[in-house]
């Protein structure tokens, strides 16, 4: 018997697999299966999780057994709770290689780094020859928030209208069955929805009053329309409404209800292409910061994670560490 179990192949505990099982493409062409099936094959360790706490602990157990490589597969909730897992560590903790498998519906942080197809490719390619993969580096933000427990990690804030949105969107989805609500294109029909309801002038979105600074960019207060932070570069996205403005590694667009010629300049601003007189005084505040400072946010999402927050303390946004990705 002793024999018998010291000739079955173990796990490789260099590696861990982190599989949300629920997330939107785990359910499409068989993949949680095949995805299990290929693991084994390969003698990868793999762990199905869904809540953060869960891959926390798997995180920090990897780290305890020396993990070299962490792959997950799920959307960007899940990426969020293994960073932020991943920034607990004493920086003289050696980091793994990380390879993000886009497994959700927008796969926001897998598509910056170019990992949100070929799955089933990418992770067997990874399995046996990691070498052959390409690696770039990419800062997480830090949120620091005294009401929270801890610093939350993530690549992406929406704020306001971008938050109502997206609770708006995970609200439709979970309230029914069929296409139209848990398909494919789901998102995008409640967002047209959406649309059309605020072209009629029936949106329930309320703007906020907010105070936001930025170190390098200024100041700016008043009811908001939008709010977003982030980390990523978008160089492969169509959307990039960023200014090329100020220097630091937070990117921030807030842009007050009350901005001038908003709707006339929209196009610009979706591409980053800000005019001078898109500032502050007009209701405009774009570009890179070394650190942004929110007094009156109540809610947020960090990579498409709903966070509600103390309105009345203030939600600091910095830097957070730099982890190496692995891709094609």
């Amino acid at each position: 018997m002793e024999d018998a179990m010291a000739s079955t192949p173990r796990p490789d505990a260099g590696s861990l697999i982190l599989l949300n099982p629920r997330s939107f493409r785990m359910s499409l062409r068989d993949r949680r299966r095949r995805i299990h099936e290929l693991a084994e094959r390969r003698q990868a360790r793999l762990v199905e999780v869904s809540e953060p706490e869960e891959i926390e602990q798997n995180v920090l157990a990897a780290m305890h057994r020396g993990c070299r490589l962490l792959v997950v597969i799920g959307g960007d909730g899940t990426v969020q709770a293994a960073v932020t897992a991943l920034a607990s560590c004493p920086e003289s903790q050696a980091q793994p290689d990380i390879l993000v498998l886009g497994g959700g519906r927008t796969n926001y942080t897998a598509r910056d780094i170019g990992t949100h197809d070929r799955l089933l490719v990418t992770l067997a390619l990874a399995l046996d020859d990691p070498a052959r993969l390409s690696a770039t580096e990419r800062r997480t933000l830090a949120l620091h928030h005294p009401g929270q427990a801890r610093v939350e990690h993530g690549f992406f804030v929406a704020g306001a209208l971008v938050d109502h949105v997206i609770r708006d969107c995970h609200s439709y989805r979970s309230g029914g069955t069929g296409p139209l609500r848990r398909g494919h294109l789901s998102s995008a029909w409640r967002v047209f929805q959406l649309g059309l309801l605020g072209l009629l002038g029936r949106s329930s979105y309320r703007p906020v009053e907010l105070s936001v600074s930025a170190t390098e960019l200024g100041r700016l207060d008043g009811a908001c329309r939008l709010l977003l932070l982030t980390s990523l570069h978008h160089r492969r996205e169509w959307i990039d409404p960023y200014a090329r403005r100020g220097t630091g590694p937070v990117r921030l667009t807030m842009i007050k209800q009350s901005a001038s010629s908003f709707w006339r300049r929209l196009p610009r601003l979706l591409h980053g292409r800000y005019q001078k007189d898109m500032s502050p005084e007009s209701g405009y505040l774009s570009g890179n910061s070394t650190e942004v400072r929110i007094q009156g946010l109540e809610r947020l999402s960090l990579d498409g994670q709903e966070i509600d927050l103390d309105p009345g303390q203030p939600l600091t946004v910095t830097a957070g560490p730099i982890f190496r990705f692995l891709h094609p």
